[in-house]
């Protein structure tokens, strides 16, 4: 295993203004918009008489109580004052601290406001700030000088907890990047030890709330001998784990390198049985148990999509289904065994979408097309069209996650030095 940290001053961010009324904030402004700030506007965090009762208050009260409310943009301020304060903001039990305290009140029933958007080998951050007639949004564009990372195999995993997971979708791969787009820093992990050609490989990216872990796992099968082998990497361990007793029946194998979906501790992935009669059918990786078992009930019976894919919506895992005649419609995971199903034939209209995560506020899905065009969608108005956000211009693997900014490391124990 080897691991590289990527210095902070490497990355870049980019401002976009889609269109003169919206209001883009600049640099990390973005994040300070994310959270309700707890001072003055415009003041200045590095002067604040604040810093100066540090020494008159119990440590732990100071950090855990003060600094754990301040919006993320003062405490990246705050670790240019001093090593005590740089310490003190770069710790992982800070950090921590800080993410669940701005997040009390979150359920993965939350609405969604900001993604994390990947269009061709570009990432962008985009947040929503109102619903309105105006939309107004803000746009980043994030420019990871990732050089050893293939842009043309380049694959947007998921995001946890502020982190983001990429990985090159080759079936040579054998290494992927933990990166907080924040704080800059990103952590590349590879595993030497398996390496195949001859296959179809897919990633998931967790976080594991029973065990307090993030957890990378690969799935690997191979087109010959029709073996699975399923890999799952610990960052609190920093270690690589074969998983023999995984419980994956041997029929059942993978058609496309999407990456599994994350619904509480567990990731999701279609797959399809081999055999005369080809039936897809939903899998469930527990990251708990570390065990595969089939999901009933969510795929329709007697469909023959042309597109399919898994997305979340309201927390739940949902399956967007459509076919030859555009026709599409969204299968709601409520309960086990309990779908609820939507048509929105009639709101994409030949609209060929290829990612789908919800909800806004207001009830809203966030759409992306093939091509490439950012969208919400109102679910509950049969003849709501799209509205339309971001047009990337672009017409290849466009994919978008939720995202929550942190200032979570992708070193879980905090230690930004090289091994």
């Amino acid at each position: 295993m080897s691991e590289v940290l990527v210095n902070s001053n490497v990355y870049s961010k980019t401002v976009l203004r889609k269109k003169p009324h919206r209001t883009v904030a600049k640099g990390l402004k973005l994040f300070n918009e994310m959270f309700k700030t707890v001072t003055k506007p415009n003041t200045n965090f590095i002067n604040y008489p604040l810093l100066d009762q540090k020494n008159d208050l119990p440590h732990d009260l100071f950090t855990y109580e003060i600094l754990a409310r301040l919006p993320i943009k003062c405490l990246l301020q705050l670790k240019s004052v001093s090593k005590d304060w740089h310490s003190t903001v770069s710790s992982y039990e800070f950090a921590s601290a800080h993410f669940k305290t701005r997040l009390s009140g979150y359920h993965p029933c939350s609405s969604v406001e900001g993604l994390v958007i990947q269009v061709a080998s570009k990432f962008y951050l985009f947040y929503i700030q109102d619903e309105a007639v105006a939309l107004d949004y803000c746009l980043v564009k994030l420019e990871p000088n990732f050089d050893d990372l293939d842009e043309n195999n380049v694959q947007l995993i998921g995001s946890c907890n502020g982190l983001v997971c990429l990985a090159d979708s080759s079936s040579s791969s054998d290494y992927f990047y933990i990166w907080n787009p924040v704080t800059y820093h990103s952590r590349k992990i590879s595993d030497p030890c398996f390496i195949s050609d001859h296959c179809i490989m897919s990633w998931g990216f967790a976080y594991v709330s029973s065990v307090d872990d993030y957890k990378v796992v690969r799935i690997v099968q191979d087109y010959d001998t029709l073996e699975t082998v399923v890999l799952v990497f610990s960052l609190g361990s920093r270690e690589w784990k074969r998983v023999h007793d995984h419980g994956l029946d041997q029929c059942l194998f993978l058609t496309k390198t999407n990456p599994g979906v994350l619904v509480d501790d567990s990731l999701y992935w279609i797959m399809v049985s081999r055999g005369v009669l080809e039936k897809r059918v939903v899998v469930r990786f527990n990251l708990s148990l570390e065990k595969f078992e089939e999901v009933p009930g969510l795929v329709p019976k007697d469909v023959n999509p042309r597109d399919q894919f898994l997305c979340v919506t309201g927390g739940c895992l949902s399956l967007y289904n459509s076919n030859v005649r555009h026709e599409a419609d969204l299968s709601i995971l409520k309960r086990p065994e309990e779908t609820e199903s939507i048509s929105i034939s009639s709101r994409l209209d030949k609209w060929d979408c290829f990612g789908l995560v919800g909800f806004t506020k207001t009830g809203k899905c966030f759409v992306i097309s093939k091509g490439s065009e950012l969208a919400l969608m109102d679910l509950e108005l049969p003849r709501k069209q799209r509205i339309p956000l971001v047009n990337f211009e672009q017409v290849r693997r466009p994919s978008i996650v939720s995202y929550v900014p942190s200032l979570i490391s992708p070193f879980p124990l905090g230690d930004l030095q090289k091994d």
